[in-house]
């Protein structure tokens, strides 16, 4: 039967805002560039996939006829968008043609039948355990910024490494990224049921996958989630999401956590640590962002320099007695980390001029930044 309903303006244009970023992907099958709008019962549910990701929404609407239809989503978004008008009504036609009306106006949109829409992935309801949204998201903003970006590295950095960390008493879900250059690990306490779901040895979601799970989370309270042999899933009451995970290898980052000497550090006020590296980028130079840390007596000076417009240096006063340590660091990389950190004040651990950088504060106490240096 041709599909027929009305919903709310403020609704559909919700819900075809969530599913932007997967059908917007480029590729040679067309109906992937479209939504699919199915009626339920008293509801619609719209559905987007790239084959790398799917994800499901369920509006509330008046369903006059029922049936299913695909739309390109992106110009359907931007129809509601634009709509000055409280409701929406979609009527299909003949041939796939699809009528949008509102208030003021009429719009024909060429749809493609829902046959030959790809199927939505199957998932076990039973393996689901629910915890709180902002656990989720934290471990998503502790880590997301040093994952590598296609084709910059290995495979198996351009995801995020999710491991399950069961201790005496506390059970954590960790998530572990690196770029090669840089690693960031986060872990939060997710309590017994952590123990209900399975992680296998090299669970990796892809960075794209990262991202729409952060903006899944967004304005939740709650959110379940499990991982199977060859997909992460994430619900809610009203949305579904799964991601295919990623085959490789995530390097053994352990040896290079431990390899670092915990026994020194310094401590700086992060305020005036980031805003110090932050004037220093001014003046790196585009491609590396490289800034000299050099720490001595009583203090740390920051400097950088470019060819074609000039230099900086400022120093930064803190509690150090010892043998002078030179560094470059990328400024971005600093700057990144400090930005997720909670505390006022943030320790900084190395020991040589060829040691690895870790940065620890003691509000962010399950969080382990590394830095690699970089030559001057």
């Amino acid at each position: 039967m041709p599909i027929v309903v009305n919903i709310a303006k403020d609704d559909l244009l919700s819900g075809l805002a969530s599913l932007q970023n997967i059908s917007s992907k480029k590729g040679t099958i067309a109906i992937l560039s479209n939504v699919l709008i199915q009626t339920g019962n008293d509801c619609v549910e719209l559905t987007c996939t790239d084959l790398e990701i799917g994800l499901r929404c369920t509006l509330p609407a008046e369903i006059l006829s029922e049936g299913s239809i695909t739309l390109p989503c992106k110009k359907l978004f931007e129809i509601v968008r634009e709509a000055e008008c409280s409701h929406i009504h979609i009527e299909e036609k003949d041939n796939s043609w699809v009528n949008v009306s509102v208030e003021t106006g009429n719009y024909n949109i060429a749809g493609m039948e829902h046959d030959e829409f790809p199927n939505f992935p199957e998932y076990d309801t039973d393996k689901l355990i629910t915890v709180a949204a902002g656990k989720i998201q934290e471990l998503i903003e502790k880590t997301i910024f040093s994952m590598a970006n296609d084709g910059e590295s290995q495979f198996s950095l351009v995801g995020v490494l999710v491991e399950k960390i069961k201790g005496d008493d506390k059970s954590m879900l960790r998530f572990v990224s690196s770029d090669g250059h840089r690693l960031s690990l986060m872990q939060e306490d997710i309590g017994s049921q952590l123990n209900d779901i399975e992680i296998g040895r090299n669970t990796l979601i892809p960075k794209k996958g990262v991202q729409e799970i952060r903006k899944f989370c967004e304005g939740m309270d709650e959110i379940s989630f499990s991982f199977e042999e060859k997909q992460a899933v994430f619900k809610t009451e009203t949305s579904i999401l799964i991601i295919r995970l990623l085959n490789g290898e995530f390097p053994d980052y352990s040896s290079l956590v431990n390899m670092i000497n915990r026994d020194k550090f310094i401590e700086v006020e992060k305020t005036s640590l980031i805003n110090a590296f932050r004037r220093m980028n001014l003046f790196a130079e585009d491609k590396f962002n490289i800034v000299q840390f050099m720490l001595d007596t009583g203090k740390i000076t920051l400097s950088s320099q470019s060819m074609d417009i000039g230099n900086a240096r400022e120093d930064i006063a803190v509690e150090y007695e010892g043998e002078e340590i030179k560094l470059g660091f990328n400024g971005k990389y600093f700057i990144e980390t400090l930005s997720v950190m909670k505390s006022d004040n943030v320790k900084i651990f190395v020991s040589s001029n060829e040691s690895p950088c870790m940065i620890l504060s003691d509000k962010d106490p399950e969080y382990i930044s590394i830095i690699m240096p970089m030559h001057l």
